[in-house]
């Protein structure tokens, strides 16, 4: 993945899942051609400390994060180039649409170097995708 750029990683929607301060969120990624090939991946998400699962208590709400290994940190990475590649979140943002759907906007960094995307190193980021919970 020599030629990999982080624009590729482009999302298409995020769930989340858990319980209340044990949350996880997975966000879907447009798969997108690499080396012939179709990659197909998502970012994981885990040990997250939101205070609700249901949305419509997220609704409007931001939440910032440490980054590992700081307590309270959100453990996340990535597959990619058969590894999984750490991600740092700064921040979570559950934004009201006008038609009263939810999108979230994460904010951190992919860390790359950490698994053999060297020349990558640490690369910010910011997504937006539309999110659903598993919660009933």
């Amino acid at each position: 993945m020599e030629d990999f750029s982080p624009k590729e990683l482009k999302p298409r929607h995020a769930i989340l899942s858990g319980k209340p301060g044990e949350a996880s969120i997975t966000i879907l990624m447009r798969p997108f051609l690499r080396d012939q090939e179709i990659v197909d991946t998502s970012i994981r998400l885990d040990a997250i400390d939101l205070p609700s699962n249901l949305l419509k208590d997220l609704a409007g709400r931001s939440f910032e994060f440490p980054a590992n290994p700081n307590a309270g940190y959100i453990d996340g990475s990535i597959y990619l180039g058969n590894a999984h590649h750490p991600i740092d979140v700064s921040s979570l943002h559950f934004s009201e649409t006008r038609d009263g759907e939810l999108t979230l906007i994460v904010k951190g960094v992919y860390v790359f170097d950490f698994e053999g995307l060297d020349s990558l190193g640490r690369a910010p980021f910011t997504l937006a995708a539309a999110v659903s919970s598993c919660a009933v």
